[in-house]
């Protein structure tokens, strides 16, 4: 028989759940085809579309492995294998039409659900991935199976211990096929370069890049929350990237008052690990941290699941390192640009003069901060500078760091992100993408400084944060970027779905917190203390098994409700066998009434009633529910007097 996929309620609603787990993870392409085949099913089962044959969706399927293994050149990891199976799964539904189908798109199912589960323990994905799974096990019971759903609801709620003890007892491994996120930038798309547009792309994500749990703010201000990424010091004018870091000296770091603090980044597949400007020390549970020039740090594998690591922040921080060549190194100066900065250096002028008027030029020229700025062409820096004067922090950090140099100032750029949102719930900034940012450094002849000339150019980014900021329409942005008093007229509105937020944000945290913890090494601790104390230990685990014995006996135990005159039937024997009048498996009811009132006189008018309601519901079906609850009372007062009168 031709079955419908969109017929099945719950299996089809169930398995477009843990579809759209899946899509948002990939690339929009596989995402369109997977949908559209889904839309194109339902047209096909409800207004009677042309469907697509096996031989074109098979076709399809190989023209996708092919397309996933030119993409990522890998089936393995997560990017890859979320995109073939997606793909996959909306063909295979377009192709659905018998019970082999039916399964085989289940077992898809319940592969992209772990799957999911694999790369991602965020705790938005509990609900629906359990929906999900409660649908796709729906769908494969038997039709004619009475009361499926409670069936379903006692094998689910049987299994979170078993769940529970796997968790605390099974062993930890890694699944090498696991470790590859088989993306060029990860999740995270911080790359080692500033192409203009590159940091302005990725602030264009709310997506959560880490969090950091800071107990004390060592700022007045969360404006002068800066996180290092990495250094850039080879430039072509508004192009910027590294060149090759060395191990950082010991002695190029100074400070006093060491602060602690601890971040949760998401997996990137890179090893780029984010630390607060004046960090001197980061370190790992797990793993090893190398210590790079320009305050750097990296680890000494790709980042492919949520890794935790504690950083030690100084007071009064400075890098006292050195400049070098290649610090002063410029690109050919053409045009206005070359005119300007002979202009500034034929005049005598100190190392903070030449700063001073640097940072005149950019606050003079009503320079414009902006997510879109446009395309720039083969001679960025004058059309940038003394033309379209439209760009994001990466622009303007790029463009000082050169004019710096060319006016003889060593000078760099910085990546990484700034600022972030407090969750005052859980206590720690959530920085997302939107937060990335680029700054840029300069050597006064004795340590290198911080520059941002976003905060010349729109102060108000970094006073109310990327995403309140960029919340604006590019209007408001541009007309109060440089209003570092003026606040959204909307702020307050907003309050209670702030507190939401933070809420949800903070279940989150601790819940994906408490999963990394939990690794080997935790484990180990955890069967150690049991061990320290065993009789307490004995007598939990003793009453756990009991209590789970008694679920099981409870939860399948065969419960048969009785009928009206079944009901009767049995509280009057009860009555009976209490006075030692039993009846005998052969022994019809209405002859056993007559048998207990004949020895019980008193019970002779209640038992007539009784024996006239069993005749008329057991053997003339006619329904008389009303009198049965009559009967029950009467029966309940007249066995009690009789009770007494016998004592």
């Amino acid at each position: 028989m031709r079955k419908e996929f969109f017929a099945q309620t719950f299996f089809s609603l169930a398995i477009v759940i843990s579809m759209l787990m899946v899509a948002v993870e990939v690339t929009p392409w596989v995402s369109f085809l997977s949908m559209g085949m889904l839309i194109w099913k339902w047209g096909t089962e409800k207004y009677h579309w042309q469907g697509l044959s096996r031989r074109f969706t098979s076709a399809l399927s190989i023209l996708l492995l092919a397309q996933v293994l030119f993409q990522y050149r890998t089936i393995v990891g997560q990017e890859p294998s979320y995109t073939l199976l997606l793909g996959l799964s909306g063909l295979r539904v377009m192709d659905y039409s018998t019970e082999r189908d039916h399964r085989f798109v289940a077992l898809l199912g319940f592969i992209l659900i772990s799957v999911k589960a694999l790369f991602s323990i965020d705790i938005y994905w509990i609900v629906p991935s359990i929906f999900a799974f409660w649908g796709i096990w729906y769908s494969l019971l038997p039709q004619n199976l009475h009361n499926k759903e409670k069936l379903l609801g006692r094998i689910f709620l049987l299994s979170v211990p078993l769940a529970v003890i796997l968790f605390f007892a099974f062993p930890r491994v890694v699944i090498p096929w696991a470790m590859s996120r088989g993306s060029t930038y990860g999740q995270i798309g911080f790359t080692d370069e500033v192409n203009p547009g590159r940091v302005a792309e990725l602030a264009g994500s709310s997506q959560l890049a880490f969090r950091a749990k800071i107990d004390k703010l060592p700022f007045n201000h969360s404006a002068d929350l800066y996180w290092r990424g990495s250094v850039l010091t080879s430039t072509r004018g508004l192009v910027w990237r590294p060149t090759p870091f060395g191990k950082r000296p010991e002695d190029i770091i100074t400070g006093k008052g060491s602060l602690s603090y601890e971040v949760a980044i998401e997996p990137t597949s890179q090893n780029y690990l984010f630390a607060l400007e004046g960090t001197q020390v980061l370190t790992l549970e797990a793993g090893r941290v190398t210590n790079l020039s320009h305050a750097i740090f990296r680890t000494s594998r790709p980042i492919v699941s949520t890794l935790v690591y504690q950083g030690q922040w100084v007071r009064d921080y400075q890098d006292l390192s050195k400049p070098t060549d290649q610090d002063l190194k410029t690109p050919e100066f053409k045009g206005r640009v070359l005119d300007w900065v002979n202009e500034v250096n034929k005049r005598s002028l100190t190392t903070p003069e030449r700063l001073d008027v640097l940072k005149k030029f950019f606050v003079d020229n009503k320079f414009v901060y902006t997510l879109s700025p446009g395309i720039y062409g083969a001679n960025d820096l004058e059309e940038f500078l003394f033309e379209r004067r439209r760009g994001f922090c990466e622009h303007f950090a790029g463009a000082y760091a050169v004019l710096a140099r060319g006016m003889g100032v060593p000078a760099r750029v910085v990546i990484g992100y700034q600022g972030g949102k407090y969750n005052p719930i859980g206590n720690f900034w959530r920085i997302a993408q939107r937060d990335a940012h680029a700054w840029a450094e300069v050597y006064d002849g004795s340590a290198w400084k911080r520059v941002d000339p976003t905060s010349w150019v729109a102060p108000l980014r970094l006073v109310i944060g990327a995403e309140d900021f960029f919340g604006l329409s590019e209007s408001d942005q541009e007309v109060f970027a440089r209003q570092i008093d003026w606040r959204p007229q909307n702020q307050g509105a907003s309050l209670w779905w702030d507190r939401a937020t933070f809420f949800v944000e903070d279940m989150n945290y601790r819940w994906s917190y408490f999963l990394m913890e939990f690794d080997r090494s935790s484990q180990d601790s955890f069967f150690a203390l049991l061990g320290q104390y065993k009789l307490l230990s004995f007598v939990g685990i003793s009453f756990a098994l009991v209590l789970f014995f008694f679920l099981v006996q409870n939860l399948f135990k065969t419960r048969v409700k009785l009928t009206p005159e079944q009901y009767l039937l049995n509280v009057v024997q009860e009555w009976g066998h209490s006075h030692n009048l039993h009846r005998t498996v052969s022994e019809p009811p209405l002859h056993y009434f007559n048998r207990v009132a004949e020895k019980f006189p008193a019970l002779n008018d209640i038992l007539k009633r009784i024996s006239v309601f069993y005749d008329q519901t057991k053997y003339a079906q006619i329904e008389t529910t009303d009198e049965a609850e009559i009967l029950k009372k009467q029966w309940a007062a007249e066995s009690r007097k009789a009770k007494e009168i016998r004592s």
